[in-house]
């Protein structure tokens, strides 16, 4: 017995099993690379924007300071001056804000493309229960995560502490330095550090986005029974389409053994094949085949041929050809023209029948 009889999921999961997978918002998604491309954010955001922060801050600062009166302050002026103080802090800070919602959007749709998922939105209970709670935290998932955590502590440990050893000289350097030049050089090594610290997170997030991959692919394989069982949600059951199938099969049969009556001819095997063939000079370009079968269905054939007086004459190579290279409706090849008035003319002999379409003279 194959192993995913008993339910082992062997086979790849199919595109129907993934599209229904990704509308319920089950795709595979890292956390930690969301986290650690915010980061790199912050770093390159530092890197842009600090300085031309502190220094439009600063003055603010001077601007309300100078401006500021030690009488006639009313409610209405307070209001307004933190209204224009918000609308310029606002101002200077909209690039870190537009610079974090870009990297935020980019880093997910290149997770997961573009995605909407109100199916996912909506509050599962099971996920209050302590005991499905219980099952994730010990699960492979949940025991990479912890791994990968430690992994995290051990490599932001590791980048601060080189680079609080490299940098530590340097900064005692500063010591009775301008402010400016202080802040010039703080400025250059916290967005060093901000960029060798999002940049080995970063590596570490990408090898949890493998792994996640890779249990997602896991999770959506299927056993042999469920790929049966949506083949014929799909698809319709497959007896019901193979009797289907007999159905019109056997409405075709009855149409084609209704045109043996009208033949001129039916050619044999001379039991096991049996080629009704008809020809109306008025209306087909050449000789056609009505009706074919084999066995019970060439027996039917020859039956009704006997029935309605037609004739039927054994040729046995030629009943096999038509058989096998002439379809019902079709017209016989060109090269057995002179075969059929050959058997027309016999047949016209010895029945004294006239060609359909012609009269006697």
């Amino acid at each position: 017995m194959a192993a995913d009889e008993f339910g082992e999921k062997t086979e790849q999961p199919t595109d129907h099993r993934r599209t229904e997978a990704r509308q319920k918002g089950n795709v595979a998604r890292s956390q930690d690379l969301s986290s650690s491309g915010l980061m790199l954010a912050v770093a390159l955001a530092l890197a842009l924007f600090a300085l031309p922060w502190l220094r439009a801050m600063g003055r603010l600062i001077e601007a309300s300071l100078k401006t500021a009166r030690p009488s006639g302050i009313d409610a209405v002026t307070v209001v307004e001056r933190f209204r224009r103080l918000f609308e310029y802090a606002l101002m200077e800070t909209a690039p870190f804000l537009l610079l974090f919602v870009a990297a935020a959007i980019l880093i997910n749709i290149a997770q997961v493309g573009v995605m909407v998922t109100p199916e996912a939105l909506a509050p599962k209970l099971n996920r209050l229960n302590p005991i499905e709670g219980f099952k994730r935290l010990f699960s492979m998932r949940g025991i990479v995560r912890l791994f990968g955590s430690l992994a995290k502590l051990l490599v932001v440990v590791a980048v601060a502490g080189l680079f609080i050893s490299a940098a530590l000289p340097l900064l005692l350097e500063l010591t009775g330095a301008q402010p400016a030049d202080v802040l010039r050089v703080v400025h250059g090594e916290l967005v060093r550090l901000a960029f060798q610290l999002a940049l080995a997170l970063f590596a570490l997030a990408l090898l949890d986005f493998g792994f996640q991959k890779w249990k997602h692919e896991q999770d959506l394989r299927m056993s042999r029974q469920e790929v049966r069982e949506e083949l014929k949600t799909m698809e319709g059951d497959p007896h019901i389409r193979h009797r289907r199938r007999e159905a019109h099969r056997k409405l075709a049969q009855a149409r084609e053994l209704q045109q043996v009556k009208a033949a001129d001819v039916v050619v044999t095997n001379p039991t096991y094949i049996a080629v009704a063939l008809k020809y109306d000079p008025q209306t087909m370009p050449a000789p056609t085949v009505v009706a074919k079968g084999m066995g019970a269905i060439a027996e039917q054939i020859r039956r009704l041929a006997a029935e309605h007086a037609v004739p039927i004459i054994e040729r046995k190579e030629l009943a096999r050809e038509l058989y096998h290279t002439v379809k019902v409706g079709s017209p016989i090849p060109a090269e057995l023209y002179q075969v059929f008035v050959e058997i027309m003319a016999y047949v016209y002999r010895i029945s004294g029948r006239m060609p359909r379409g012609l009269k006697r003279g």
